[in-house]
């Protein structure tokens, strides 16, 4: 009987050992298997990631990529875009856009590209703009210097309807913003001359409204005083404090907060046609540093100019635009002291500080000979 229960005893105590030994086998293969499962889901997802058409819906890839060449099987190449010129319409983008396209380290999309904006399907639109850096890409010569060359765009409107630039910041984490303002009232006569232009240009007549009513959110052809009323525009990029009052305004005129880690260069439109030499450098070797270029621009050319003449053209300084003054020099002022605060934003760089700022001081004086 004694043996009997010492051999009991003794397989008690072998299957307890198996049973220690096999707890202490889970206990180091369990976080084996989850980091494998751990590692074979990550690895999915970068699979899924890379071979995903980026879209809006997809903050998680910064860069959109494309696989070049029809049939052909390779690994996909990452689509360069570092700035786009995003304001304002008769603002000196023109001007700009022909700088871009002769400076060496610089390659933009020979024309006006506004195709992310809108309010199309968002796969759409960035399917759009993946054609489009391709296509500067594929027709861009290599730098010959150093530095990396620079990809861009010119959209005018893309600061007033912000929904390209909020698909961009989807896509891609750096991108420089560039931003030309003017007198308020010089800039609507402009825009709105350019429209008139613009619509026999087109062969696309129709009966033009008055400037005299394009005040408020009332507009023709995106031009109206509200347009005028840069800060609409600017809030936008959530550079600045806002106010209960300030998001009102925006909820008002149908604009959203689109809040980017986007670097903002501003500048106003003589400043790209300035008589005083050495403050034209400035101006451009600001512009080279903030887009990291090693080359300087050299002196920039006028580009664009409306010397156009149709029945609908306006001269604003005529008597009868006097009402139509008063709201866009009552408006130049409040803009200019938002202004003063917005390039106090650390994301905000001013090309020729002192001259820009003096420039902008005007906008709530009548530009008109009295």
């Amino acid at each position: 009987m004694q043996s009997k229960a010492a051999s009991d005893s003794q397989f008690r105590r072998l299957d307890t050992a198996r049973n220690n030994r096999g707890l202490i086998m889970m206990s180091y293969l369990f976080p084996v298997f989850l980091l494998s499962l751990v590692m074979v889901l990550v690895n999915h997802q970068k699979i899924t990631s890379n071979n995903r058409l980026v879209s809006e819906t997809n903050p998680g890839l910064k860069q959109i990529t494309w696989s070049g060449g029809r049939n052909r099987t390779r690994a996909k190449e990452k689509l360069r875009f570092d700035f786009i010129v995003a304001g304002f319409p008769k603002c000196g983008t023109t001007t700009l856009l022909y700088a871009f396209m002769r400076h060496g380290e610089t390659a933009i999309a020979p024309r006006e590209f506004c195709g992310m904006n809108g309010s199309g399907r968002p796969e759409n639109r960035t399917m759009a703009l993946n054609k489009a850096l391709q296509e500067i890409k594929s027709t861009s010569e290599h730098s010959a210097s150093e530095y990396p060359m620079r990809y861009g765009i010119k959209c005018p409107m893309a600061i007033w309807d912000t929904r390209g630039i909020q698909l961009i910041s989807a896509n891609f984490k750096y991108i420089k913003i560039i931003v030309g303002v003017r007198h308020p009232v010089l800039f609507f006569q402009s825009f709105y001359n350019y429209r008139v232009t613009e619509m026999y240009d087109k062969n696309d007549i129709e009966k033009v409204p008055l400037a005299n009513e394009l005040v408020g959110s009332k507009s023709w052809r995106d031009v109206s005083t509200d347009l005028a009323r840069y800060e609409l525009s600017l809030m936008q990029l959530g550079k600045t404090p806002m106010s209960d009052v300030d998001l009102g305004d925006l909820a008002q005129h149908g604009k959203r907060l689109t809040p980017t880690r986007y670097k903002v260069f501003i500048y106003s439109i003589e400043q790209l046609d300035d008589d005083n030499e050495e403050r034209a450098e400035e101006f451009r070797m600001d512009l080279q540093r903030f887009l990291r270029l090693g080359e300087p621009f050299p002196a920039f050319r006028k580009e664009n100019m409306n010397r156009v003449t149709k029945p609908e053209t306006i001269n604003i300084c005529d008597e009868r635009f006097t009402e139509l003054r008063k709201v866009l020099i009552r408006q130049g002022k409040n803009t200019m002291k938002w202004m003063n605060n917005f390039i106090q934003s650390d994301d905000v760089f001013v090309g020729g500080k002192e001259y820009f700022i003096s420039l902008i001081q005007k906008w709530g004086v009548d530009p008109c000979p009295a």
